[in-house]
């Protein structure tokens, strides 16, 4: 009989993830108020909420987190991210989500903190990279000496992947303030992904 509990218990976390409301109705903080981004123990489940709570935490603006609602659902997603990483400190994305959520909290010491841990313990995956970088550029100015030095892997990471580079190709283009920091590792890597990535600048521009 308990094992049969606990079993259903089980399945019960693991579905709630797709139990959750949709996450559109987060841009209406106060009809969100009562989610609280149950996950199970797979790390699916894990997953499924923390991408969620990525897009929500990044979908509000600033004027939006003045709500104390909307600070409410950011904090939620902050303290799940925070309960995956205490279990599974290696959880790189459940670290990005926990650094998102902070510095829309303006907390900047806990963003950088939660960021570089992201950097550290998913330095190759490619998919969570683009995201560290998406976020790190956002609030560059939020950024540590520390943080920079790690955002410079990812960038690394990224103009060496097909798809990659496509993207910091189109954030050469798009952000002046950009260039030379890209320009200074691109310059060091070999001359064939010079030559992508320069090809990849000259088609973003509409001149490839």
């Amino acid at each position: 009989m308990l094992i049969s509990a606990a079993s259903g218990y089980g399945l019960w976390r693991e579905l709630a993830p797709f139990m959750a409301k949709p996450i559109e109705q987060a841009l209406t903080p106060d009809g969100y108020a009562g989610e609280d981004f149950d996950f199970g123990l797979s790390s699916y489940s894990k997953t499924l909420v923390m991408k969620d709570c990525f897009r929500i935490v990044l979908a509000y603006r600033d004027i939006d987190m003045i709500d104390e609602a909307a600070r409410d659902v950011v904090s939620k997603c902050a303290n799940r991210a925070s309960d995956i990483v205490a279990t599974t400190p290696t959880d790189s994305f459940a670290w990005l989500v926990r650094a998102a959520a902070s510095v829309r909290l303006l907390a900047r010491d806990e963003f950088n903190a939660a960021l570089r841990q992201s950097q550290l313990t998913g330095p190759n995956e490619q998919w969570i990279a683009r995201f560290r970088v998406s976020l790190a550029e956002t609030y560059f100015p939020q950024l540590s000496a520390e943080t920079v030095k790690l955002e410079a892997a990812d960038l690394k990471l990224l103009v060496s992947s097909e798809r990659g580079v496509k993207l910091i190709a189109e954030r050469y283009v798009s952000n002046p303030d950009f260039r030379a920091r890209i320009t200074a590792i691109v310059e060091a890597m070999p001359q064939d992904r010079q030559i992508v990535f320069l090809r990849n600048v000259k088609k973003s521009m509409g001149k490839g």
